[in-house]
């Protein structure tokens, strides 16, 4: 999605890898997608002066931006924002189509099934999670399924309506959502009264059988209040978007008392607390298709809520709305307005913007065929011609997350010697984007399409933590060499199989330890390494908290940020002693529990030669505290490293030393990789190394809930 300061985005359409599946997916070879025109053309309208208001009044962003400039400088922070500004931003939610290949963990769906899918973009292939996959009963076609989304949204809110039979309800706008509200509530008995701004809608409502359609700038209360007897209506369903106080104003003056108004479109909530008071309202938001939404257990791992517990969830709530649809319930082909071919979709983007009192359900068509089947294996897409320098090393770049976009892929990027040649990435859409940014001839969604390719010199596995070991094997198993960003394994069974993978293998392996490199860091290891006797050492980490949703807490993703993050500190622990740990004691703070992740801990490892190095690793720090800050003794000499921005020495000669910039080792750990993959150089850090920095980790964890070494 690109976006300048004065028009909407631009929309058009990309040809992007076929996407990966699991065990847990269904691959589905696209019919017809649902443009909805609340939610998308909010994200089409975004400006970069809207994203700029944005920053300025958000104070984390400023701060982040702030930060960034510190650490980074201007023209990386530059960068970045660019990007941010710039990126692309897949659009659609809502669509049906033919499964064509169905995981084995997914049930009652089979291969050639019409199924309906939730939360995936417009394309041509989609990868849905079971949960969010249903099929479609016979005689609904994949325009009416195409709904399913949306009419999951819509009765979700009916149901969070509480309505009962005979109830008047007023739906507060007429878009695709509202008029599916407006439907189901005269299928669950209510009395409907809809209003809106624009002629056409109204009538369609009219059409399906709503009791009044009112235009919503008229005076909706005088004529609500006179179809009442003075009463009021007994359930408001807000599905307007935008509008915001005036909108919530004329909801609570048409209410009865003690009503319940319902929140569904993207509207401004401004509460008239006293009115509220009066009527004592009740104000409920309904929260997209339903129970599991946003509940990655339920949704990307297929963890069902209990039927007894949880009567109606998202993926129950759409195999309902279709089933509604079977049974002549509810009518979309009555809001159809426009069908165009995806290669069009540009099109129906200018409809709903521009021409809205003359559109409503605009679909688009996929023409694909059912036959490809070569295609359901992840294809490689080509972003750039040309020949290739033989003197560059070509990468293969695995994931490309936030943190291999802010760092490694810019370092690559300014790096002579390297270029980055391929990149796989789970998302089709950010390995097509990230290939064109960085100039990679293919992009794919198969990892191992990547490490099979002749071409590809070398691997870089920038993924999230869990998958880090499978990526490695099968890297080396293919001949290819191998950075792999820390931790190189997070189990003891992985730790194993890598330690015996390793002494077979001809090819390179590095593992992302990159303050070995760090300038202020390695000053420091040659003034200890000119000390005699055993060295005491302590490093702080004031971590900071991360989201409770965030991936570092989700066993699926991650092994938790001792072993995510401190093994950077345990790899550092045994560069700067010389020698390996014989042992590690290790506390939380307060009291551990199996079932809570480890984020406060102090933990002291005992080294062969007598050193000592203790790890304090907290998140319950202030933030405006520096992160990390190294002090180490040995034979009179005192080292103090605060935050890579300055090292100081105490001892025979003392001296300061002030960095201009902060430098933590990754530009100089990528080039020691590639001159390890030319044969000029050894490894910094091996294999070996990260397995060791995992193993010690699962040690300070064992010995913190065991209370043992």
């Amino acid at each position: 999605m690109k976006k300048n300061a004065m028009r909407p985005a631009t929309v058009w359409t990309e040809d992007v890898p076929c996407p990966g599946h699991s065990t847990g997916d269904v691959l589905i070879l696209n019919r017809h997608s649902l443009i909805s025109a609340g939610t998308e053309s909010a994200a089409v309208i975004g400006t970069r002066r809207d994203m700029v208001a944005k920053a300025v009044g958000s104070a984390s962003i400023r701060k982040d931006v702030a930060d960034m400039l510190l650490q980074e400088g201007v023209i990386k922070t530059a960068r970045r924002v660019q990007f941010e500004m710039s990126k692309w931003t897949p659009l659609g939610y809502s669509g049906a189509g033919v499964a064509i290949t169905v995981g084995q963990d997914v049930t009652g769906i089979r291969a050639g099934d019409i199924v309906a899918y939730a939360g995936q973009s417009h394309a041509e292939w989609i990868c849905s999670p079971k949960r969010l996959c249903v099929p479609v009963p016979d005689g609904v076609t994949t325009q009416e399924a195409a709904f399913v989304a949306l009419g999951s949204i819509a009765l979700q809110s009916v149901r969070r309506a509480e309505v009962q039979v005979g109830d008047v309800v007023a739906v507060l706008g007429l878009g695709l959502v509202g008029q599916l509200v407006a439907q189901l509530l005269r299928t669950a008995g209510a009395r409907v009264i809809a209003t809106d701004v624009l002629p056409a809608r109204l009538t369609m409502a009219e059409c399906a059988g709503v009791e009044c359609a009112l235009d919503a700038k008229s005076d909706v209360a005088k004529e609500v209040l006179r179809r009442t007897q003075g009463i009021g209506v007994d359930r408001v369903v807000i599905c307007a978007a935008g509008g915001g106080k005036a909108v919530m104003d004329q909801a609570v003056r048409i209410a009865r008392d003690r009503a319940r108004l319902v929140v569904v479109g993207q509207c401004d909530i401004d509460v008239p607390r006293h009115e509220f008071y009066m009527k004592e309202l009740d104000l409920v938001i309904s929260r997209s298709y339903g129970p599991g939404r946003y509940d990655e257990q339920y949704e990307r791992d297929g963890t069902d809520y209990p039927i007894g517990y949880v009567r109606w969830t998202e993926e129950r709530n759409m195999e309902e709305f279709l089933r509604l649809i079977h049974r002549g319930q509810v009518d979309v082909r009555s809001l159809i307005t426009h069908e165009l071919p995806v290669d069009s979709a540009s099109d129906g983007y200018d409809l709903i913007l521009n021409r809205a009192n003359d559109c409503l359900g605009v679909l688009l068509k996929y023409d694909a065929n059912e036959d490809a089947r070569d295609r359901v294996r992840p294809v490689l897409t080509g972003t750039r011609k040309g020949t290739v320098d033989k003197e560059c090393i070509r990468l293969g770049i695995v994931g490309c997350g936030a943190f291999a976009r802010q760092v490694h892929l810019p370092n690559i990027r300014d790096c002579k010697s390297a270029r980055v040649y391929a990149i796989a990435a789970s998302s089709p859409q950010n390995a097509k984007e990230m290939g064109l940014r960085y100039g990679a001839s293919i992009c794919a969604t198969d990892a191992d399409e990547i490490f099979r390719d002749a071409n590809v010199d070398a691997v870089m596995v920038l993924t999230r933590d869990t998958s880090h070991a499978g990526l490695v094997e099968r890297a080396l198993a293919m001949g290819k060499s191998v950075f792999c960003e820390k931790p190189i394994a997070t189990t003891v069974e992985e730790c194993m199989r890598l330690r015996r993978m390793g002494p077979t293998s001809q090819a390179v392996c590095m593992v992302g330890f990159n303050r070995r490199l760090a300038p202020l860091l390695r000053r420091a290891k040659e003034v200890l390494d000119k000390c005699a006797g055993p060295r005491l050492v302590t490093y702080r980490v004031n971590a900071g908290r991360q989201p409770p949703r965030s991936w570092v807490y989700d066993p699926a993703h991650s092994g938790g940020r001792i072993i995510g993050e401190a093994c950077h500190f345990v790899d550092l622990f045994r560069w700067l002693i010389g020698c390996e740990p014989k042992e590690v004691v290790a506390r939380p703070l307060g009291r551990a529990r199996p079932d809570v992740e480890l984020d406060d801990i102090s933990a002291t490892f005992a080294f062969e030669d007598g050193s000592l190095a203790t790890l304090v690793y907290t998140a319950a720090g202030s933030p405006r505290l520096g992160k990390e800050r190294l002090e180490a003794f040995c034979d009179g000499t005192a080292i103090v490293m605060d935050d890579f921005r300055s090292l100081s020495i105490d001892g025979a000669r003392s001296s300061i030393e002030r960095a201009r910039k902060i430098d933590k080792g990754h530009r100089a750990a990528l080039a020691n990789f590639l001159d390890a993959v030319r044969g000029i150089a050894d490894p910094f850090v091996t294999l070996e190394d990260g397995v060791l920095a995992t193993e010690w980790c699962l040690a300070i964890l064992a010995s913190a809930r065991n209370g043992c070494s």
